[in-house]
């Protein structure tokens, strides 16, 4: 029996490798085990290569492995590039009407295990080769031992909008394929996932889907987007979900236009979002000025991929930190906060909303492509953190008792002014980008310029003093490893099965920095090696600016397009310890 089984399933972009591994999982989550998936593809609809990696075990797991158990080959193509990273002994399965003589020609035969299946011969009998998938499905199900129910019921839902005899035919493969008779009974042994810890049925999202949930049950009713890899499931999820809520999602002609529908939608009152990538939150910088000088709540989601201009839009990096931390023209209060589970994302956008209303300014959500895309078992949310905070969004009836005119930018001791929304009686006032007086009238006199730009950068001063990074593994060591996103997955793993003595923490919140927190924490360790997946270690560099410490800092930084692996954090922290 097996503990964890690392699969690989290889294809055509275009001819469903996605659904299969999305399916799988769905169905492993459903009968008890967490999985983990991550796909590779390139940056065209259809052709070229694309494969699917997942992990599987009894317990949760948030990478996947750097070497396969099986491979499951439905081109020549998928053989050729992924082969060597099969194990020895590794199981190697493939569509049997794709021609390998020339390639298993080149192996030696005894290093694999090789399984023919007529994945497409079954399809064919049923009516569609594309059924083939499905086919896939059923036969991995009976490798791992997994009730058919439990895929069935899964499949049954994927095609159930199609109609009745798409479903019945679908079934059909799935159960054929199922039953095949497996020659090697070593492989069926081999390959048998040991039982479930409980049959509890789980969900298994990506985090963009989490994201689009989390802005649901945060009360947002307005999002207006452009499409763009890797952020685009964001808006397919809530296009599906916002006619149920009264909700209103917009595709729009560009991100500019997509920034600023955002802003008006908020400024009316109504929790609002965009969602973009590097190149799109170029485009929207002036809007979001905009945003940072009218103090108007918007939220605005960045799933990172390979930069700059178009660059790599289906691979994954780290690399728009600066630009979010620094990239407004002029100066404004921002909040970058930055998930880095599913779980995460689900909880961390509504929070996104509450600071978004809180502190009156744009609040960024700083995930990335592996993160956002990568589908994976989830534990059950938790519905008592749902916390609505609205800030100082007035009432009817507190607006009738305030002084008239309604002073829409008032100074206040905390520096964050009453707000109305339009329609609102007593809440008259003007809006504009151009400085202003607290009633919102224009106004560049140089004294109310400087209260003004104090008013605004000063409100957030507060955050700087909560401690927004989580902390994990053996916090009594002398190494500190610190990152963001995805990166939380490979380096919990690394940490936990190379039983490291490493205290390892994740930033919750980018900007405002946790300095009194980080100060603690970098007084307290020898060393601290920041992780990220750029370049130039834009973290860590602002990390320096902002506390010091140059001397204990270290980088270990990834930019080819992949997520860190297994042996790449696991050496630096040998070296480092």
């Amino acid at each position: 029996m097996a503990k964890k089984i690392t699969l690989m399933l290889g294809g055509i972009q275009g001819e469903g490798i996605v659904s299969v591994g999305d399916t799988l999982i769905r169905a492993l989550s459903q009968a008890g085990y967490y999985a983990f998936g991550y796909r590779t593809f390139s940056s065209r609809i259809k052709g070229g290569h694309s494969n699917y990696v997942i992990d599987i075990h009894r317990h949760k797991i948030l990478s996947c492995e750097d070497s396969l158990d099986i491979l499951i080959a439905a081109d020549q193509e998928s053989i050729k590039i992924n082969l060597p990273k099969l194990k020895k002994g590794g199981l190697l399965i493939y569509d049997d009407i794709i021609s390998v003589k020339e390639i298993l020609a080149s192996i030696d035969p005894s290093s694999y295990t090789i399984l023919p299946i007529p994945f497409t011969t079954i399809a064919k009998q049923y009516g569609n080769t594309i059924m083939k998938n499905t086919g896939i499905i059923g036969f991995l199900g009976q490798l791992f031992h997994v009730p058919l129910e439990s895929i069935a019921n899964v499949v049954l839902k994927n095609f159930k909008r199609k109609g009745e005899e798409i479903v019945a035919n679908n079934m059909k493969v799935l159960t054929a394929c199922y039953e095949l008779p497996l020659q090697h009974h070593s492989i069926s042994q081999q390959y048998t996932l040991e039982p479930a810890q409980d049959n509890e049925k789980r969900a298994s999202m990506i985090g963009n889907e989490a994201i689009g949930f989390g802005a649901l049950m945060a009360g947002c009713r307005f999002m207006a987007a452009y499409p763009i890899t890797p952020s685009s499931e964001i808006m397919e999820y809530l296009t599906k979900k916002f006619p149920s809520y009264n909700g209103i999602m917009i595709q729009t002609e560009d991100e500019i236009s997509a920034i600023t529908m955002t802003m008006g939608a908020a400024y009316g009152g109504v929790r609002s979002m965009t969602a973009t990538s590097g190149p799109g939150i170029s485009l929207m910088m002036e809007g979001i000025g905009l945003a940072g000088m009218t103090e108007t709540p918007v939220v605005i989601i960045d799933v990172q991929r390979g930069g700059p201009s178009t660059g790599l839009p289906t691979k994954h990096e780290q690399s728009d930190i600066d630009f979010l931390y620094y990239g407004a023209h002029g100066e404004i209060p921002t909040i970058i906060v930055s998930p880095y589970t599913v779980e995460e994302c689900f909880y961390q956008t509504i929070w996104a909303f509450n600071l978004a209303e809180q502190y009156q300014c744009p609040v960024f959500i700083l995930s990335d492509l592996h993160l956002g895309l990568s589908r994976q078992t989830i534990d059950t949310l938790d519905s008592s953190k749902i916390q609505i905070n609205r800030g100082k969004l007035l009432k009817s009836e507190e607006l009738a008792e305030t002084n008239l005119p309604f002073k829409r930018f008032a100074f206040t001791a905390d520096g964050i002014s009453p707000r109305a929304v339009p329609g609102q009686p007593f809440g008259m006032h003007h809006i504009t980008g151009i400085e202003h007086m607290e009633a919102g009238k224009p106004f560049e006199g140089s004294e109310n310029r400087k209260k003004m730009m104090d008013k605004r950068l000063d409100k957030l001063q507060g955050l700087k003093d909560l401690e927004h990074i989580d902390l994990y593994g053996q916090l009594e060591s002398d190494l500190l490893v610190l990152s963001i996103g995805s990166n939380y997955g490979m380096i919990r793993r690394v940490v936990e099965e190379g039983q490291h003595p490493v205290a390892y923490g994740m930033f919750k919140m980018i900007k405002p920095m946790p300095v009194k927190q980080l100060e603690a924490l970098c007084s307290k360790y020898k060393k601290i090696l920041v992780i990220e997946g750029n370049a130039t270690g834009q973290l860590a560099s602002i990390i320096k600016k902002e506390v010091g410490f140059h001397d204990k800092i270290e980088s270990l930084l990834k930019y080819d397009g992949t997520p860190f692996k297994y042996e790449e954090i696991h050496n630096k922290i040998k070296e480092l310890i």
